[in-house]
């Protein structure tokens, strides 16, 4: 097939930067929400097993990208078996990946207060994970990606060194 009828390559913009399929967060999001609301439910060591599994899902697509996310390789596998077609969109990686990154930072902490002892702390931040993947994936509204979009156009610190455009 040439490059202009497969639909699971990856693509790039101007810049390098990974564009992704609008539909694979959601879908991501939806198991993210599977799997966090049974933690919340059974609690304990299976709760906490999968808690970390998908704390480990988050650390995944933020450190090596979304191409590596292992929902998102899902997605991709489920998009080519179903020929669910081009992507209506796409979007640029940054912002889902900061949003898994987020994530992240929500679940370490919920961690920490597990390994602690402190399980109510532990768990109202996993139910704000849930919450936060329960918007994105019947809503499409990714509060991560919203976040991104803020601190990306906030100004350098005073004082920051700029870089000049024609000067490394």
């Amino acid at each position: 097939m040439t490059q202009s009828t497969r639909t699971d390559r990856l693509a790039y913009d101007a810049d390098g930067g990974l564009l992704i399929d609008v539909r694979g967060p959601r879908f991501g999001a939806a198991i993210t929400s599977v799997v966090l609301a049974t933690a919340l439910v059974v609690q304990g060591g299976l709760g906490t097993a999968l808690v970390v599994w998908q704390w480990t899902m988050f650390a995944i697509a933020a450190g090596f990208g979304l191409k590596h996310s292992v929902y998102g390789n899902l997605f991709r596998i489920v998009k080519r078996r179903l020929d669910l077609g081009a992507p209506p969109a796409t979007e640029p990686e940054a912002g889902p990946r900061f949003a898994q990154a987020c994530g992240l930072a929500v679940l370490s902490v919920a961690l920490v207060a597990l390994t602690l002892g402190a399980t109510t702390v532990a768990w109202i931040a996993v139910g704000v994970v849930l919450t936060l993947s329960l918007l994105l994936a019947s809503t499409n509204v990714c509060i991560g990606c919203l976040l991104y979009g803020l601190v990306s156009r906030m100004p350098a610190p005073l004082g920051a060194a700029r870089r000049s455009p024609t000067r490394p």
